[in-house]
């Protein structure tokens, strides 16, 4: 099954972010929205195309996955105890593609962007399911599509992430579920306006 929107634009308030670090930190208070929710067992890949005018440090706009118990009710106020983020982070005043990952505190990687990127036209990543003789992950990428067809044309490795399907077999599958959004946030508390961001193809699979 696959569930798609059309283009959106988003906006961040000043002061909004996703973020845990010790000892206290544990910030949870960006616009959640256009969340799809399926059986992590079945999910299979997300994509989005997006970008944003980056003027702040730290704005970020991506996709927001967060696995909880079938159980549990969607987090709003009170923050999830597991969740990914994956997408373009302004940082050294530069936007940077950027992942974070959150089991327990959150480690964050970034690194440049190697395709020059037309604002127009945006970057698209995808988290997608895979696996080897070792097991299974998410693995994150930056795509770079043909201009004229849309058609992907190479796949940029930028991270595996193997925590986040690691409870899906728990009752026979029905366990855990996939909470899977469109991220944006502006940390920046003195900024004078909000983030907004442009996104396009927001597509997620599932099996």
């Amino acid at each position: 099954m696959e569930t798609s929107t059309s283009s959106f634009t988003l906006q961040a308030n000043p002061g909004t972010d996703i973020w845990r670090k010790p000892p206290v930190t544990n910030v949870w208070n960006a616009p959640i929205s256009r969340t799809s929710t399926g059986l992590l067992k079945k999910f299979q890949s997300a994509r989005v195309t997006f970008w944003a005018p980056w003027t702040c440090r730290y704005d970020q706009a991506g996709l927001l996955f967060v696995p909880r118990r079938a159980s549990s009710s969607p987090p709003t106020v009170e923050p999830p105890e597991k969740w990914l983020k994956t997408g373009i982070e302004y940082y050294h005043d530069e936007p940077q593609l950027s992942t974070v990952g959150c089991d327990r505190f959150a480690d964050w990687s970034i690194g440049p962007l190697t395709r020059t990127v037309d604002p127009k036209r945006g970057v698209t990543l995808e988290a997608r399911r895979e696996g080897d003789e070792n097991g299974r992950s998410i693995w994150i990428y930056q795509l770079v599509l043909d201009e004229a067809t849309g058609d992907v044309v190479e796949r940029l490795a930028l991270r595996e992430v193997c925590w986040i399907l690691a409870d899906e077999d728990e009752d026979g599958g029905e366990g855990w579920v996939l909470d899977v959004s469109p991220l944006i946030a502006r940390p920046e508390k003195n900024a004078t306006e909000p983030l907004s961001a442009e996104f396009k193809g927001f597509t997620i699979v599932w099996d």
